[in-house]
């Protein structure tokens, strides 16, 4: 592909200034991806039910994508010394593609389109009142994501009814960098340069030619359109996925940290599980949202996320829809109205719920972890904050609030409890405090940053409003006074469930390959020494090993007269049906070899002394499913246990057993 390299011009962006025009630090990179990316593929639908949006990482053979990139190949080949490299793919379908014109010498009545808006300009936002976007500089993330560099391929439906490819790629670089890729043409740099076809001179336009572009999708390892599937696939080549990971400072081995393929399942769970395979939402194309093709269904979503999505349609629509054991009666709904400002007072509606760690599956035999941990959220103590989102019509959450205005005087709950708020507005109501002529919507989006992290009051006309204020203080003391007085009556007393939760250690419930490392701590309170969980395992710490293994470091105090303790493998099926290996491994149940396998173990007594034990197999396919440790007068084991999983979609779960007297 042939290069153009911007020229400094008046007033014109460098690489270093577009790379720190979103100003958010505080939000980890790939979640502002999942934001923007999501964002962009829904304003593009196509007025089907649904948009498709995937998103994966994929390997490509270096030598085989370097010779597109005139003027900086070479660089590429030696920067790079592993042949093997890795992108970002993010690929959409049933949306319209990048329409428009190839060049901006062929726009008229400034009609830029979608292609030359994402591809060759910025600062240009959506027209559609509906969009989520809003700045234009959204999409400079995707530059942050990679070395800069970018492909977009589109597959269009032209005016004449006939389908149309397009393939362009994008770079911007910080150009004081010593290590820039751009050649020096000049003393002035601007570190941007576009690839595709000669235009006019020295500037270019997207490729059009289906072979070419068919040749570079191969090399790049990406699936090209076919048959009258319309939309736009981004490709961000040369990623380095150990940055791109979070780094966590406690070092708790969320399996969702393990790679970015099981980051990006949560990120899009995290800020799109209102709209994700919601046949119910109202405001027109739900999105169909998958992880490496692996899709994202409401019933399997984690479970905070799923109570999200309910509490969204609740409020949206009216109707409640759970997959979690909750009642509609235990969920409050309440409009949220604000006199002399709209045309019929009614700003929108918050659903919110109390709920208990059984209802989020946090206990045996799930496991699953706290919504705080799901959403980044940090608790200052042992009482749980309240947690409030809030949301416009696109579907994106725009920030989960847990103090501030949103949650003020919302007394915090036991660590057993959580309460979750969300609040909707109703986004086609039309603003009458001002003669702007705005829907909520509209004023609300005007409110936004341009990272879409927070809302704001604005100004309209001469005067600011306090549309924003209002809400927020309407929704607090909504909540508040649901709960609060309650609570007050009800006393409040912390019960045993965390000691309970910790009897059985359940796997991470999503394994997507290797792990970076890292470990928990032990549990606060209390000594391994203690009597107080007799007959109960405790996992002392958890790390991810090589090839997708967990490590497990436990102890149990043993009930007296116990002659051999047995640790059982254990998988949950659909139905909440509990599988041993023999079990799992007949004809007449799943049939086929158990998928998890203790590898390893070291175990001793509280002295020190290693512990005779041997592994079990299963009858038919000879899979180590149980340990046997002989436990004759001791009172107490410690030890190693070493786990693999063959199949990263299962959910196992660890069971104790006792034999007495010898016998077996």
């Amino acid at each position: 592909m042939k290069i153009e390299i911007a020229k400094m011009e008046r007033m014109a962006q460098t690489g270093s200034s577009l790379l720190r025009l979103i100003q958010n630090d505080h939000t980890p990179i790939l979640d502002l991806l999942i934001r923007e990316s999501v964002q962009n593929s829904v304003d593009a639908g196509n007025n089907s039910d649904w948009v498709k949006y995937d998103i994966t990482t994929v390997s490509f053979e270096k030598s085989n994508v370097t010779g597109y990139f005139e003027g900086i190949g070479d660089k590429l080949n030696a920067r790079y010394s592993e042949e093997m490299q890795k992108s970002i793919v993010i690929r959409d379908s049933n949306t319209t593609g990048l329409t428009g014109p190839l060049h901006q010498e062929y726009v008229r009545n400034n009609n830029f389109g979608n292609l030359l808006k994402l591809v060759y300009e910025i600062s240009m936002p959506q027209e559609k009142l509906e969009a989520g976007g809003s700045w234009g500089l959204g999409k400079t993330v995707y530059f942050r994501v990679g070395i800069g560099l970018v492909v977009y391929y589109s597959r269009i439906k032209n005016e004449d009814g006939n389908y149309e490819s397009r393939l362009a790629a994008c770079l911007v670089e910080d150009e004081t960098h010593e290590d820039r890729l751009l050649p020096d043409e000049s003393e002035l740099k601007r570190g941007i340069a576009w690839w595709g076809q000669p235009h006019s001179g020295s500037s270019t336009k997207p490729l059009t030619g289906e072979g070419e572009i068919r040749d570079i999708l191969q090399a790049l390892n990406v699936q090209e359109y076919k048959g009258d599937e319309t939309g736009t696939t981004v490709i961000i080549p040369f990623i380095n996925q150990e940055t791109l990971i979070p780094k966590r400072e406690s070092n708790m081995p969320f399996w969702w940290y393990s790679n970015i393929d099981a980051y990006l399942y949560v990120a899009l769970q995290r800020w799109y599980s209102p709209r994700i395979d919601n046949e119910l939402y109202p405001y027109g194309a739900y999105l169909k949202a998958s992880v490496n093709n692996q899709d994202i269904l409401k019933e399997k979503m984690e479970p905070v996320f799923s109570l999200v999505n309910s509490l969204y349609t609740l409020a949206s629509s009216g109707e409640w829809i759970s997959s979690l054991n909750i009642d509609k009666g235990m969920v409050n709904v309440e409009e949220i109205k604000l006199y002399r400002t709209f045309n019929n007072n009614i700003a929108g509606r918050t659903a919110f719920v109390k709920v208990t760690k059984d209802i989020l599956k946090m206990g045996v035999p799930n496991n699953k972890r706290s919504p705080l941990e799901y959403l980044d959220l940090e608790a200052s103590d042992n009482n749980n904050p309240p947690i409030v989102l809030y949301l416009r019509k696109p579907g994106m959450v725009i920030n989960y609030e847990t103090d501030g205005k949103w949650t003020n005087g919302i007394e915090k709950t036991s660590e057993e409890e959580y309460i979750i708020g969300i609040f909707v507005p109703d986004s086609e109501n039309m603003v009458t405090a001002s003669d702007a002529g705005i829907s909520l919507d509209q004023y609300l989006r005007q409110g936004e940053k341009a990272d879409h992290a927070s809302w704001s009051d604005i100004i309209l006309g001469d005067r600011k409003l306090t549309i924003v204020e209002r809400i927020q203080k309407n929704v607090s003391t909504t909540i508040r006074q649901t709960y609060n007085d309650t609570e007050k009556e009800k006393g409040s007393s912390k019960s045993g469930a965390l000691s309970k939760a910790l009897a059985k250690i359940l796997l991470p419930p999503v394994g997507f390959g290797k792990s970076p490392g890292g470990g928990t701590n032990p549990p606060s309170g209390g000594s391994r020494g203690s009597k107080q969980n007799t007959g109960k395992l405790q996992i002392e710490k958890t790390e991810f090993g090589e090839e997708n293994t967990l490590i497990l470091d436990f102890y149990i105090n043993l009930p007296k007269n116990t002659t051999y303790l047995e640790i059982d493998l254990q998988i949950e099926s659909e139905g909440s049906k509990k599988f041993k290996g023999n079990e799992w491994e007949k004809d007449s149940e799943v049939g086929v070899p158990f998928p998890v396998e203790i590898m390893g173990l070291s175990v001793s007594d509280n002295s020190g002394n290693e512990c005779k034990h041997f592994l079990v197999k299963t009858d038919r396919f000879k899979k180590n499913s149980k340990v046997r440790i002989e436990t004759t007068d001791i009172d107490q084991v410690k030890g190693k246990l070493i786990l693999d999983k063959k199949d990263p979609m299962i959910q196992p779960s660890l069971q104790e057993n006792f034999i007495k007297d010898g016998a077996i």
